[in-house]
């Protein structure tokens, strides 16, 4: 793909936002652990997903009560969404963009919030899930080589 699927929040409190749908997707949902963190009663805990897959973009509900709509028709199972489409999860509207792969403009994507940001709804990316995988799984190798004398 030479441009790079971008979610841009349009309606509701992280308005304005954008977020890169890269090959691990991205969960939508209120929390903590979600790439797009929508703290709102109204949105489940792990609402929905967008992924790539084919060169497309797709979203799925991931067992919401709410729902999730793409321009008014409620998701079943999965849909493709098309540049230009509204995604909806409770009372927050994304859409689908396609910027160039490589951009000078740092604003294009938006970044994790510092813990002394001021800013509300930060987003934790997939990376630092990965990391935190990769810790638990080493500490875990650890305690079996002890526990079968190897340490």
């Amino acid at each position: 793909m030479d441009r790079v699927p971008l979610l841009v929040a349009t309606k509701g409190p992280l308005k304005g936002r954008r977020y890169a749908v890269n090959d691990t997707g991205l969960v939508l949902g209120r929390d903590d652990a979600c790439d797009v963190i929508i703290p709102d009663v109204g949105v489940s805990r792990q609402h929905a997903r967008v992924i790539l897959h084919n060169a497309a973009v797709w979203v799925q509900d991931e067992g919401s009560r709410n729902g999730v709509f793409v321009n008014g028709k409620r998701v079943v199972r999965h849909r493709q969404l098309s540049p230009g489409a509204e995604l909806l999860v409770g009372d927050h509207a994304f859409t689908l963009e396609l910027a160039p792969e490589f951009s000078d403009d740092p604003s294009t994507v938006h970044t994790p919030l510092s813990a002394d940001s001021t800013e509300a709804w930060p987003v934790r990316p997939p990376v630092l899930k990965i990391a935190g995988i990769a810790a638990v799984g080493g500490v875990l190798l650890l305690v079996v080589l002890y526990a079968v004398g190897m340490l």
